[in-house]
Protein backbone atom coordinates (compact mmCIF):
# COMPACT_ATOMS: atom_id res chain seq x y z
CA UNK A 1 0.00 0.00 0.00
CA UNK A 2 2.88 2.18 0.58
CA UNK A 3 4.33 1.93 -2.55
CA UNK A 4 0.92 1.99 -4.38
CA UNK A 5 0.67 5.67 -2.88
CA UNK A 6 3.98 6.71 -3.61
CA UNK A 7 3.33 6.19 -6.98
CA UNK A 8 0.21 8.32 -6.93
CA UNK A 9 2.04 11.03 -4.99
CA UNK A 10 4.73 11.20 -8.14
CA UNK A 11 2.13 11.22 -11.03
CA UNK A 12 0.70 14.28 -8.93
CA UNK A 13 4.16 16.03 -8.83
CA UNK A 14 4.45 15.60 -12.44
CA UNK A 15 0.93 16.71 -13.22
CA UNK A 16 1.78 19.69 -11.68
CA UNK A 17 4.73 20.68 -13.44
CA UNK A 18 3.09 21.36 -16.67
CA UNK A 19 -0.04 23.25 -14.36
CA UNK A 20 -0.74 26.85 -14.77
CA UNK A 21 -2.83 27.90 -11.70
CA UNK A 22 -4.30 31.57 -13.28
CA UNK A 23 -6.54 32.40 -10.42
CA UNK A 24 -6.32 35.22 -8.97
CA UNK A 25 -4.84 35.86 -5.44
CA UNK A 26 -8.52 35.56 -3.31
CA UNK A 27 -6.95 38.17 -0.51
CA UNK A 28 -6.61 40.69 -3.03
CA UNK A 29 -10.10 40.32 -5.09
CA UNK A 30 -13.20 42.16 -3.07
CA UNK A 31 -15.49 39.68 -1.23
CA UNK A 32 -18.97 39.62 -2.88
CA UNK A 33 -21.94 41.44 -1.18
CA UNK A 34 -24.64 39.50 0.40
CA UNK A 35 -27.25 40.02 2.99
CA UNK A 36 -26.93 38.78 6.82
CA UNK A 37 -30.39 40.39 7.86
CA UNK A 38 -33.10 42.42 6.25
CA UNK A 39 -35.40 44.69 8.49
CA UNK A 40 -38.40 42.72 9.03
CA UNK A 41 -36.12 40.16 10.73
CA UNK A 42 -37.61 39.52 14.16
CA UNK A 43 -34.15 39.78 16.48
CA UNK A 44 -33.28 42.08 19.38
CA UNK A 45 -31.58 44.93 17.67
CA UNK A 46 -27.91 43.24 18.35
CA UNK A 47 -27.18 41.80 14.91
CA UNK A 48 -28.02 45.83 13.54
CA UNK A 49 -25.46 48.16 13.08
CA UNK A 50 -25.23 50.63 16.41
CA UNK A 51 -25.93 53.98 16.02
CA UNK A 52 -25.93 54.47 12.44
CA UNK A 53 -28.76 52.48 10.88
CA UNK A 54 -31.23 54.47 8.30
CA UNK A 55 -33.65 55.42 10.54
CA UNK A 56 -37.30 53.28 10.22
CA UNK A 57 -39.04 56.56 9.17
CA UNK A 58 -36.67 58.03 6.65
CA UNK A 59 -37.98 58.62 2.91
CA UNK A 60 -37.51 56.94 0.47
CA UNK A 61 -37.59 53.72 1.72
CA UNK A 62 -36.09 51.06 -0.53
CA UNK A 63 -36.49 47.60 -0.81
CA UNK A 64 -33.85 45.19 0.45
CA UNK A 65 -33.37 44.10 -2.78
CA UNK A 66 -32.29 47.93 -3.57
CA UNK A 67 -30.50 48.25 -0.68
CA UNK A 68 -28.17 45.28 -1.97
CA UNK A 69 -27.39 46.53 -5.16
CA UNK A 70 -26.41 50.14 -3.51
CA UNK A 71 -24.08 48.53 -0.56
CA UNK A 72 -23.12 46.44 -3.99
CA UNK A 73 -22.14 49.75 -5.72
CA UNK A 74 -20.45 51.24 -2.97
CA UNK A 75 -18.41 48.10 -2.08
CA UNK A 76 -17.29 48.16 -5.90
CA UNK A 77 -16.59 52.32 -5.89
CA UNK A 78 -14.80 51.95 -2.85
CA UNK A 79 -13.08 48.92 -2.83
CA UNK A 80 -14.80 48.24 0.75
CA UNK A 81 -13.12 51.28 2.28
CA UNK A 82 -15.68 53.94 2.28
CA UNK A 83 -19.63 52.60 3.03
CA UNK A 84 -22.19 55.01 4.10
CA UNK A 85 -23.76 53.09 6.59
CA UNK A 86 -26.23 55.20 7.56
CA UNK A 87 -28.22 54.57 4.22
CA UNK A 88 -29.17 51.09 5.09
CA UNK A 89 -31.80 49.41 7.16
CA UNK A 90 -30.62 45.63 6.42
CA UNK A 91 -27.39 43.99 7.40
CA UNK A 92 -24.46 42.44 5.26
CA UNK A 93 -21.32 40.70 5.04
CA UNK A 94 -19.62 44.48 5.23
CA UNK A 95 -19.73 45.94 8.62
CA UNK A 96 -18.17 49.21 10.11
CA UNK A 97 -15.84 48.56 13.51
CA UNK A 98 -17.30 50.55 16.34
CA UNK A 99 -14.19 52.01 17.62
CA UNK A 100 -15.43 52.68 20.98
CA UNK A 101 -16.21 48.83 21.59
CA UNK A 102 -13.90 47.63 23.38
CA UNK A 103 -13.55 44.33 23.03
CA UNK A 104 -14.83 43.96 19.35
CA UNK A 105 -11.80 41.34 18.08
CA UNK A 106 -9.72 41.32 20.84
CA UNK A 107 -9.46 40.13 24.91
CA UNK A 108 -8.62 42.77 27.68
CA UNK A 109 -6.98 44.19 28.04
CA UNK A 110 -6.47 45.11 24.57
CA UNK A 111 -9.17 47.38 22.76
CA UNK A 112 -10.47 47.78 19.32
CA UNK A 113 -9.23 50.62 18.71
CA UNK A 114 -5.69 49.91 20.05
CA UNK A 115 -6.12 46.75 17.44
CA UNK A 116 -7.32 48.77 14.57
CA UNK A 117 -3.57 51.57 15.60
CA UNK A 118 -1.43 48.93 15.81
CA UNK A 119 -2.49 47.22 11.75
CA UNK A 120 -2.37 50.77 10.87
CA UNK A 121 1.23 51.07 12.17
CA UNK A 122 2.00 47.96 10.58
CA UNK A 123 1.00 48.93 7.35
CA UNK A 124 2.50 51.86 7.15
CA UNK A 125 5.70 50.78 8.24
CA UNK A 126 5.62 48.77 5.27
CA UNK A 127 4.07 51.60 3.11
CA UNK A 128 7.52 53.57 3.86
CA UNK A 129 9.56 51.02 3.12
CA UNK A 130 8.36 49.72 -0.01
CA UNK A 131 8.13 53.65 -1.40
CA UNK A 132 11.15 54.70 0.92
CA UNK A 133 9.22 57.37 2.63
CA UNK A 134 9.27 58.97 6.19
CA UNK A 135 5.46 59.14 6.55
CA UNK A 136 4.25 58.92 10.09
CA UNK A 137 1.13 57.61 11.79
CA UNK A 138 -1.22 60.22 13.03
CA UNK A 139 -4.92 58.55 13.61
CA UNK A 140 -7.32 55.94 12.26
CA UNK A 141 -10.29 57.77 10.61
CA UNK A 142 -12.70 54.61 10.26
CA UNK A 143 -12.49 50.65 9.37
CA UNK A 144 -15.21 48.66 7.92
CA UNK A 145 -14.38 44.58 7.92
CA UNK A 146 -16.16 40.77 6.83
CA UNK A 147 -15.32 37.65 7.76
CA UNK A 148 -12.56 35.82 5.33
CA UNK A 149 -10.46 33.58 6.87
CA UNK A 150 -9.83 35.60 9.74
CA UNK A 151 -11.13 39.11 9.61
CA UNK A 152 -10.31 40.82 6.82
CA UNK A 153 -10.25 45.00 7.76
CA UNK A 154 -10.43 47.79 5.32
CA UNK A 155 -8.57 50.65 6.92
CA UNK A 156 -8.78 54.24 6.38
CA UNK A 157 -5.83 55.87 8.38
CA UNK A 158 -4.18 59.83 8.46
CA UNK A 159 -0.24 59.76 7.73
CA UNK A 160 1.78 62.90 7.47
CA UNK A 161 5.53 63.67 6.96
CA UNK A 162 7.24 65.70 9.31
CA UNK A 163 8.02 68.43 6.31
CA UNK A 164 4.45 68.74 5.27
CA UNK A 165 2.04 70.21 7.49
CA UNK A 166 -0.89 68.60 6.54
CA UNK A 167 -1.60 65.11 6.37
CA UNK A 168 -2.90 62.29 4.28
CA UNK A 169 -4.98 59.94 3.92
CA UNK A 170 -3.84 56.33 3.66
CA UNK A 171 -6.24 53.14 2.69
CA UNK A 172 -5.32 49.93 4.08
CA UNK A 173 -6.34 46.37 3.44
CA UNK A 174 -5.43 44.27 6.00
CA UNK A 175 -6.16 40.63 6.79
CA UNK A 176 -5.66 39.36 10.89
CA UNK A 177 -6.38 35.36 11.69
CA UNK A 178 -5.39 35.10 15.35
CA UNK A 179 -1.64 36.22 15.76
CA UNK A 180 -0.52 36.47 12.13
CA UNK A 181 -1.34 39.52 10.24
CA UNK A 182 -1.40 40.01 6.70
CA UNK A 183 -1.05 43.19 5.02
CA UNK A 184 -2.55 43.12 1.51
CA UNK A 185 -2.34 46.52 0.46
CA UNK A 186 -1.21 49.91 1.96
CA UNK A 187 -1.80 53.36 -0.34
CA UNK A 188 -2.43 56.96 -0.27
CA UNK A 189 -6.30 57.27 -0.99
CA UNK A 190 -6.99 57.91 -4.49
CA UNK A 191 -7.95 61.56 -5.17
CA UNK A 192 -11.54 61.90 -6.75
CA UNK A 193 -11.18 62.68 -10.08
CA UNK A 194 -13.38 66.19 -11.25
CA UNK A 195 -15.90 65.63 -13.57
CA UNK A 196 -15.29 66.20 -16.61
CA UNK A 197 -17.36 69.32 -18.08
CA UNK A 198 -20.90 69.06 -19.38
CA UNK A 199 -21.20 69.95 -23.08
CA UNK A 200 -23.46 72.90 -22.31
CA UNK A 201 -19.96 74.08 -19.52
CA UNK A 202 -17.74 73.31 -22.63
CA UNK A 203 -19.94 75.57 -25.32
CA UNK A 204 -19.86 78.33 -22.75
CA UNK A 205 -16.24 78.14 -22.84
CA UNK A 206 -15.62 78.76 -26.13
CA UNK A 207 -17.85 81.42 -26.33
CA UNK A 208 -16.41 83.07 -23.69
CA UNK A 209 -13.03 82.28 -25.07
CA UNK A 210 -13.92 83.35 -28.81
CA UNK A 211 -15.58 86.81 -27.45
CA UNK A 212 -12.36 87.67 -25.77
CA UNK A 213 -10.72 87.04 -29.24
CA UNK A 214 -12.77 89.18 -31.14
CA UNK A 215 -12.35 92.27 -28.31
CA UNK A 216 -8.87 91.63 -28.94
CA UNK A 217 -8.94 91.87 -32.23
CA UNK A 218 -11.07 95.20 -32.26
Amino acid sequence: MSDSMGDDSDESDSMGDDYVCDLPDWRTTLEPVHMKYTDEDDVDGTRYYPCIRRREDEEPKISPEDECLLMEKQVEESKGFDIDFAKFRCVFNYKPVDLDLENQFVLEPETTRGLIDKLSRKSLKRFNETNSTKYEFVKVIKANYHFSAGIMFYITFQGKLLSDDDSKLFQAKIRSCGRSTDIISCELKPEKKAAPPSPLSALSIYKSIAYKALQIGA
